[in-house]
């Protein structure tokens, strides 16, 4: 017997007419659910008989007044067997704990009841029906942890999005697949425990987490991919074991994370830098960096720190600081969110690495007596900025930068190169002022069409950036194209510029 419900109150309704029923019809639901439990598990549990009102057995209690089960209490207690599916009959039930068995079978069907905690962690279920935690609005802890033989199921969202009281959800080894959607994560204002590790998720972090409560977060042996800047606003973070998935991008500003003592990224592909705010965390006790493409010198930790970071691209494999060509590859990497590709090995640009092991022309380093004197990378869809650090490379003769979607403005501090010949910077998205260049440097802007030209050079003389008139001709064009569209009139310019219409 199932009740459905299309509403909580409608469900209650149903439950209080049953209990109602049940008593009128002299018929004892409660009673006959007990009694079939009492046969579906073995051993039977101490105490447990016919001849035995059920409130008196182990690990039972109900209310002292209506003697109605209240909860069942069995943890570590060897049992097997099944769990009755009519349980939604014990409708006072508020808390079961059956943790640490080896019960199998179908979860019984919660839907609509008052429990508060349900632990059915470490057996060996298989099977969840739908809607099993609808309606369970004064849930607080769910715990299902380590039950490996489930079906593939996805993370019941929609029906704990009833639960705003949850506190803890451990759903840790439970086969669970597909993504952690929709982001309602800040819709449970006292969840402070959240574990899914070992699943096979996948996705990026939701960004609502970032306005959660939750304190300990076990991500970890998922396939989650995407950047993990979501934590980085979690400011009552105290545990976040994300390791042994697949996030890439930068450790971002952990500056927020004050109550952070244990971070776990280990064997991921995380890039970049390991920021400074990370390093200051007086809060921190334990890191693992282990086996990602991080770069720059070896993080030092503050004392009492257990830090480990091995299998990463550190410059050196001593503590130091990097060689200044490499330091400031690396700050140009991290304008452009530093790409695995682009993160230096070694601590000598020139004589090897990831930027010159790249076979193709998109990545090319140059050096001239240990100084970089070309820099070309393009044909990638990167997001990022022209870092201003060009400018630190003096030597440079010419800098490619070309159809790499690059964002922002050209840095005016590019002026100052002393030996530049050659700036490529066409087909991206930059925009702002074209700074004024030499004569001597060659510029190439095409296909930027937000940029501006400056109506003069440091020499006095005309820009001359090839295309660039062009693109902007044909932002016009583009303009007046779709306010003719808008009217449903002809725009005859078109064609006049010989463009076709866009």
């Amino acid at each position: 017997m199932k009740i459905l419900s299309h509403g909580y109150v409608l469900l209650s309704n149903l439950l209080l007419i049953i209990s109602i029923a049940n008593v009128s019809n002299g018929v004892d639901y409660e009673a006959d659910y007990m009694f079939q439990l009492m046969k579906a598990i073995t051993p039977t549990p101490t105490g447990w008989s016919n001849k035995t009102h059920y409130c008196k057995w182990k690990g039972i209690s109900c209310n002292s007044t209506t003697q109605v089960v209240t909860s069942i209490m069995l943890p570590s207690s060897s049992l097997t067997g099944t769990l009755p599916p009519d349980i939604y009959t014990l409708t006072n039930l508020t808390h079961i704990d059956l943790h640490n068995n080896s019960l199998n079978g179908s979860l019984p069907d919660f839907e609509g009841l008052l429990l508060q905690i349900v632990s059915l962690g470490h057996n060996n279920f298989t099977s969840i029906p739908d809607d099993c935690f609808r309606y369970l609005s004064d849930l607080r802890t769910l715990n299902l942890s380590n039950n490996l033989n489930l079906d593939p199921w996805v993370f019941p969202m929609d029906d704990l999005s009833f639960s705003t009281s949850l506190e803890t959800l451990d759903l840790n080894a439970t086969n669970m697949i597909g993504p952690l959607l929709p982001e309602k994560f800040d819709s449970f204002p006292n969840l402070h425990t959240f574990i899914i590790s070992h699943n096979k998720l996948k996705g990026s972090l939701p960004q609502s987490l970032a306005k959660s409560a939750v304190r300990y977060l076990h991500l970890n042996n998922n396939s989650f991919s995407g950047t993990i800047d979501v934590i980085s606003s979690m400011s009552k973070l105290s545990q976040s074991w994300l390791h042994n998935n697949t996030f890439s991008g930068q450790i971002p500003n952990m500056s927020h994370c004050i109550n952070l003592f244990d971070l776990q990224l280990q064997s991921n592909f995380l890039t970049g830098l390991v920021p400074p705010s990370l390093l200051a965390l007086s809060s921190l006790n334990i890191i693992s960096l282990d086996n990602n493409i991080l770069q720059g010198p070896i993080p030092v930790f503050h004392k009492g720190v257990k830090a480990t970071w091995e299998s990463n691209n550190f410059c050196r494999s001593d503590v130091g600081p990097c060689d200044p060509q490499v330091t400031i590859l690396n700050k140009i990497s991290e304008a452009l969110g530093s790409p695995s590709f682009l993160s230096t090995e070694g601590n000598n640009v020139c004589t090897g690495g990831q930027w010159t092991s790249i076979s193709t022309d998109n990545v090319l380093i140059k050096c001239e007596r240990g100084k970089i004197v070309t820099l070309k990378f393009r044909d990638f869809r990167l997001t990022g900025t022209i870092s201003p650090a060009f400018c630190k490379l003096t030597s440079l003769v010419n800098l490619t930068l070309a159809r790499i979607k690059l964002t922002g403005s050209i840095p005016p501090s590019l002026t100052t190169l002393p030996q530049l010949q050659i700036l490529d910077v066409s087909n991206n998205n930059l925009s702002g002022v074209i700074p004024k260049f030499s004569s001597k440097v060659k510029l190439n802007t095409t296909g930027n069409v937000l940029l501006r030209q400056n109506m003069s050079r440091q020499d006095g003389g005309d820009v001359q950036t090839q295309g660039s008139s062009k693109a902007n001709l044909r932002l016009v064009i583009w303009i007046t194209v779709q306010t003719c569209r808008g009217i449903n009139d002809y725009c005859w310019n078109c064609h006049s510029y010989g463009v076709d219409y866009l």
